[in-house]
């Protein structure tokens, strides 16, 4: 029943897997420059705060460009498959990301079992866990649930599963994934060289020009994909699900592990409207040109089985208010003290159990 909802679902989505070439390379290119261009005037211009505001945009253009990156991932970017690899690893490098091992995290294993815990990003710990944790270990888990966003990307994710390759990968993947590793530090190398020669021709200060054209656009990424990532998968009535083995039993259903959070159409076209996130998990192949359609016609065809938000402080607030815990068995989340803030949809939850 699952896998003829699924297949029906996929169909619906099917005619809006059709990539346009020149939409995607004008959004390669208008990326890059403004974000060559911002960290240029980041590090020109005199007064401090203009200095901030560009590498917030500089920051915001690596958050762009990394949507790009993830779409030629996928594969979707643009119609030739080398293509896509080739502008995937290009577009990943302002945001330091080894292409091999994001293809393992995020194509391999999230899409194929979206809130299980352990293997995605927010995983909740439950009340048990949590307070099994050393003292410094819950202050952090506080920082990330209290809006360190960028925190917990930058540590939780970014650095321990996205840029440097470990021993433990499967052979056939290791060497990629260091070529991958190896094509980051000579980017990095000639970044940073760029960003001090520039400095030096205007005699300005060689760590002024590392804050302004790297450090804080760095951050400002960070903050942005950590909140992005959030958004997409917590929800008060959306479950997790403890392992591979339950996801299985419970079945596809990716339109009801994802949420999709309503911005203001300025913004989904700023960021290549990732956060049409439900029809993306329905079929990754979607190019973003064509997902502001694609949910459309998701929200058409489901309705009231789509969770749908509309993104305003009180939203992230309350998110980050009641999504501290999560009690696996009963399906609930709770507060760092165990008290219960929200329950999964029970109609989500029957849903699962149909075979």
């Amino acid at each position: 029943m699952e896998r003829t909802r699924e297949r029906w679902l996929r169909d619906e989505m099917r005619p809006f897997v059709k990539n346009d070439h020149l939409a995607a390379y004008a959004a390669v290119i208008l990326d890059f420059t403004v974000y060559f261009a911002a960290t240029a005037l980041a590090l020109i211009v005199e007064p401090i705060w203009l200095k901030a505001v560009l590498a917030v945009v500089a920051g915001t253009m690596i958050s762009t460009l990394f949507v790009l990156g993830h779409d030629a991932a996928h594969g979707s970017l643009v119609a030739s498959p080398w293509r896509n690899r080739v502008l995937a690893r290009l577009l990943f490098l302002p945001a330091l990301h080894n292409y091999t091992l994001w293809r393992i995290q995020h194509n391999r294993l999230h899409h194929l079992s979206p809130n299980v815990r352990g293997i995605n990003s927010w995983w909740p710990l439950s009340p048990s866990e949590y307070q099994a944790l050393p003292r410094w270990r819950r202050a952090l888990e506080r920082v990330y649930r209290g809006g360190g966003f960028g925190l917990y990307y930058l540590i939780e994710r970014w650095w321990m599963h996205k840029f440097i390759p470990g021993t433990q990968l499967d052979p056939k993947l290791r060497r990629g994934a260091r070529r991958d590793f190896l094509l980051i530090v000579i980017w990095l190398a000639v970044w940073v060289a760029g960003l001090i020669l520039l400095a030096e021709s205007r005699q300005q200060s060689r760590v002024a020009a590392l804050l302004w054209g790297f450090a804080v656009p760095y951050l400002v990424w960070n903050w942005s994909m950590g909140l992005t990532v959030f958004l997409q998968h917590t929800h008060f009535a959306v479950p997790w699900i403890r392992n591979q083995k339950e996801a299985e039993r419970f079945g596809g259903r990716q339109e009801a592990l994802t949420i999709h959070v309503k911005f203001p159409r300025w913004y989904g076209l700023l960021s290549h409207d990732i956060m049409e996130h439900p029809a993306h998990h329905i079929n990754p192949l979607i190019p973003f040109h064509r997902l502001h359609a694609a949910q459309t016609k998701l929200v058409e065809l489901l309705g009231n089985e789509v969770v749908v938000e509309t993104v305003g402080l009180r939203y992230v607030r309350s998110l980050m208010r009641r999504c501290k815990l999560y009690d696996y068995d009963r399906q609930e989340w709770t507060d760092f003290s165990g008290r219960t803030t929200g329950q999964t949809q029970s109609t989500y939850m029957a849903a699962q159990h149909v075979q």
